[in-house]
């Protein structure tokens, strides 16, 4: 499973964070990590300000 850098959040606070072996999911203007079948994080895609996959 890859690994991936989301930055993400509003005006008043902006989180990087990596997360590794996940899947991502877009689904009704949401953007999902998934680590098996448990959906770790939830974010609206207007708050994602980048999300790139990470390679070694």
């Amino acid at each position: 499973m890859p690994t991936y850098q989301m930055v993400y959040g509003d005006d008043e606070q902006v989180v990087r964070e990596t997360f590794h072996d996940v899947e991502v999911q877009r689904e009704d203007g949401w953007v999902v990590l998934f680590r098996g079948e448990d959906a770790i994080l939830r974010v609206q895609e207007a708050h994602v300000q980048s999300l790139e996959e990470i390679t070694d």
